[in-house]
């Protein structure tokens, strides 16, 4: 069986994390999204990978290669345009022989889910609880039939369309010629003539706003590739599943609770406390008293000391002075002139951002790439520009 997964857009909605990459190379555990799918397709048996690329495609093809150090044979095809998913999909389609999964590159989904798929005898939809409305729409059955419908976004906690599904090449022809926006509304279209199975993924995250990132993190560490690299030095506390990578420091007096990845290079400490669902990039450094939790740190950047991060997601290549807070809270904020309740969540930190000594980030606040907070700011995400 082969595999199509669809990376080529850009991820408007995340636009401050998304300035050189796709959305699907945006790291959640210490790993792009993108390389969940691929190591879960392999996990099942799938290694036959074509790989639809677009914007920032050559973030994807220089990380991924021809699929060797995988376990995979990734071919690439190109959508220049953005010309929507079902297009990606027939462009995907060169060179697919029989029945394929076809995986859209910006959802994390637990990696048994494609187990299920193979070994499913008919054509198959994923399904996953969701907490908010899919694009993809919502699944009903009506008389043992799935339908998709899209007249409930306020549907929370019900069964829901990943964007995944098994597929024959007859079935993907006529998805094509239905012509809806995307796979889920041509699946609305079709769906009535053929039988699908419904499969439920045990985990699944749609990634579309910027808080995504702190749910899908808290998942993405339960796939945590354990590892233990660096120099951990005397008088550290280690509990639960911590990934240390190569050329790390833990210093003395530190205090670490899984699940917790660190990438490599990073210098950590003395007696600060990370974690737990804590992820850090490769050159993190966090200074002494320093405490994160449920945070998701990207690589390159600098958390200055005594600070108190929780529920946040700081961007590549960003620096926070010391004394810094950002604690989570719930709240309505506007983003993208549309007003949304965000629930338990800290700070939203764009890439190459610049935050002052002793500022304060209310929880749900945004900032968008290069954005400067100054010395003793507070910071509520009423403005998104570049400066305060």
């Amino acid at each position: 069986m082969q595999a199509i997964i669809l990376t080529a857009g850009e991820g408007a909605r995340l636009s401050s994390w998304t300035a050189n990459r796709p959305k699907g190379m945006i790291p959640i555990g210490n790993r792009p999204i993108l390389e969940y799918l691929v190591r879960g397709l392999v996990g099942a048996g799938i290694k036959e990978i074509n790989m639809v690329v677009g914007y920032g495609k050559n973030t994807v093809m220089s990380y991924f290669g021809d699929g060797a150090n995988f376990g995979a044979r990734i071919n690439y095809s190109f959508q220049e345009e953005r010309t929507g998913t079902l297009d990606a999909m027939r462009i995907g389609m060169e060179g697919i022989k029989g029945e394929f999964i076809l995986v859209p590159g910006d959802n994390y989904v637990s990696s048994d889910s494609f187990l299920k798929l193979r070994d499913c005898k008919s054509p198959a939809l994923l399904s996953g609880k969701a907490d908010r409305w899919s694009k993809w729409g919502e699944i009903e059955l009506e008389k043992g039939k799935p339908k998709i419908t899209f007249d409930s976004p306020e549907a929370y906690g019900r069964i829901h369309f990943t964007g995944i599904t098994k597929l024959n090449l007859d079935l993907a022809s006529k998805l094509i010629d239905a012509a809806g926006k995307h796979i889920g509304e041509s699946l609305q279209v079709i769906l009535k003539n053929h039988d699908f199975e419904v499969l439920e993924a045990s985990s699944w995250h749609n990634i579309v706003y910027p808080w995504d990132l702190i749910s899908g993190n808290r998942m993405s560490l339960s796939d945590n590739l354990l590892y233990r690299s660096g120099k951990i030095e005397k008088n550290v506390t280690i509990k639960g599943d911590v990934s240390i990578g190569k050329g790390t420091v833990i210093r003395s007096g530190t205090y670490l609770t899984g699940p917790v990845s660190i990438g490599e290079g990073c210098d950590i400490g003395p007696n600060s406390v990370i974690g737990p669902s804590v992820s850090l990039g490769d050159n993190v450094i966090v200074k002494s008293f320093t405490e994160l939790s449920d945070t998701v740190v990207m690589k390159n950047c600098e958390l200055g000391s005594y600070s108190s991060i929780k529920g946040t997601v700081v961007g590549d290549n960003t620096s926070l002075g010391s004394h810094v807070v950002a604690i989570p809270m719930t709240r309505d904020i506007l983003y993208f002139d549309q007003t949304f309740s965000v629930s338990d969540r800290g700070a939203m930190v764009g890439d190459d951002c610049n935050i002052g000594s002793r500022a304060i980030l209310q929880g749900g606040s945004i900032l968008m790439s290069k954005a400067t907070v100054g010395e003793g700011e507070f910071y509520n995400a009423d403005f998104q520009g570049d400066n305060i």
